[in-house]
């Protein structure tokens, strides 16, 4: 049996790894165990600290907390944070990473592995239809289009989206964001979308001529992986050296890394053999 962390389920209506993994894996359950099987795992988002339950248990090391940490000197993160991602790692049978630009933060705990969180490449996807996308959410037609995807958080980069644009003043600009904040006064030349479901991101990606990453961490991440799997020209625009120059056709990078979800089920299927694990 696989256990997934159920402090993780998200009630709004979107497709999110573990509801996949649940899904895909029929021997797989949000219950907390008490004990476990020999072929039994426990799946622990990292960012919950270590279950302490005796058995076989992965910490998924998702989160960039060690990162972010000594990027921004203590300022932006409590040592609790980055204290339960430690101790997952640190406790835990096995560590996962979805880059392998993450997987020399856990080294000192063991063997890293890396398996991509994933990417729905059939609902990510090129539609070829940016003019009707375009008069549906009131983009102008003729206009060079940019999308940026984030959070007002440091690791996002918002202040180099200002800086671009600012250079940049013939680009119209669809920003997808979270929440409201007085920062987006700077952009006359822009529609704001907050909290807005995938149903319609993927549409407001599919609207525009290029996507912008300003990603301070320097991996690729969910929406990144997601914009390329669209098949936008993805533009980059850090401080930060990027993982890899991502190629003029992204959808192809997606496939070629082994982002998809097809791949990925794959990579799991792969580690529960290994480890002896029941997973179906």
């Amino acid at each position: 049996m696989i256990y997934l962390s159920p402090e993780v389920r998200t009630s709004v209506n979107e497709d999110t790894f573990w509801d996949w993994m649940n899904r895909v894996f029929s021997q797989s359950s949000f219950e907390v165990p008490s004990t476990l099987n020999v072929d039994d795992i426990i799946l622990r988002y990292s960012a919950m600290g270590f279950l302490p339950v005796a058995g076989k248990s992965v910490a998924l090391c998702w989160e960039m907390y060690p990162q972010m940490q000594k990027l921004y000197h203590n300022n932006s993160l409590s040592e609790d944070a980055v204290k339960r991602v430690y101790e997952a790692a640190r406790y835990c049978t096995y560590r996962v990473v979805a880059t392998p630009k993450n997987a020399v933060w856990y080294e000192k705990f063991g063997t890293v592995e890396v398996i991509p969180i994933g990417v729905d490449t059939d609902f990510w996807r090129p539609y070829n239809n940016k003019a009707e996308f375009r008069k549906k959410y009131d983009i102008p037609q003729n206009a060079k289009v940019g999308v940026w995807i984030g959070t007002f958080h440091h690791m996002k980069g918002f202040a180099r989206l200002v800086e671009y644009a600012q250079n940049n003043p013939e680009i119209y600009w669809i920003i997808v964001i979270g929440r409201q904040y007085r920062a987006l006064s700077a952009f006359d030349n822009a529609k704001i979308f907050m909290d807005v479901p995938q149903s319609i991101i993927v549409e407001l990606i599919n609207a525009a001529d290029f996507y912008l990453c300003t990603n301070r961490l320097s991996a690729y991440y969910m929406a990144d992986w997601e914009a390329m799997s669209c098949n936008i020209p993805f533009v980059y625009d850090s401080e930060e050296s990027p993982e890899f120059k991502v190629s003029l056709n992204p959808r192809e990078e997606v496939m070629r890394r082994g982002w998809s979800r097809q791949s990925v089920q794959k990579q799991w299927t792969d580690f529960f053999e290994k480890h002896g694990v029941k997973y179906q």
